[in-house]
């Protein structure tokens, strides 16, 4: 579970937590209202903290020109942001969060680079799946990015480099 869905549940928790008050309030008798009391348990959520510790950013090397191509490739040809999240660049809804692949993707499978860890999932996403990590439907993104899109290898390159910058 993300940052954000955490939130969300606890925005819903209380919204719910309103409207049933609120609820409650419209429907008494008419008359002098009573001093408001309230039948909610408190709910202790842990720190958020606790739950997603702040990373510190890496010192990744990357090329920011060739990373600026391939953030706009995740976003327009690629159309990455249909199915993955990135935190402030897209909201997807299929495949892997990917806010942290830069710093994550070199611990991802032994004896592979970072670059060459994305790549490998780029170009044949069926050769290894990281562990928790859950896929929609096999074989589709290497369908869509190579087969479908018939992306070019600078313009893969270019989007290793915009994956790798995610830290």
């Amino acid at each position: 579970m993300n940052r954000t869905s955490v939130v969300m549940a606890g925005l819903i928790v209380i919204a719910m937590a309103l409207v049933t008050a609120c609820a409650t309030a419209e429907s008494s008798a008419p008359g002098p209202t009573p001093a408001p009391t309230s039948t909610l348990v408190p709910v202790q959520f842990a720190d958020i903290k606790d739950i997603f510790p702040p990373r510190e950013p890496l010192d990744l090397d990357f090329d920011q020109d060739l990373a600026d191509q391939g953030r706009e490739l995740f976003l327009g040809k690629g159309t990455c942001l249909t199915c993955h999240t990135i935190e402030g660049v897209a909201e997807g809804i299929l495949g892997p969060d990917l806010t942290f692949i830069g710093a994550d993707a070199a611990t991802r499978r032994e004896g592979y680079t970072a670059r060459g860890y994305i790549t490998e999932s780029i170009v044949d996403s069926e050769a290894f799946v990281a562990q928790g990590v859950e896929r929609a439907t096999e074989g589709l993104m290497t369908t869509v990015l190579i087969e479908g899109l018939n992306l070019t290898d600078g313009e893969i390159s270019a989007l290793v480099e915009f994956l790798y910058s995610q830290q």
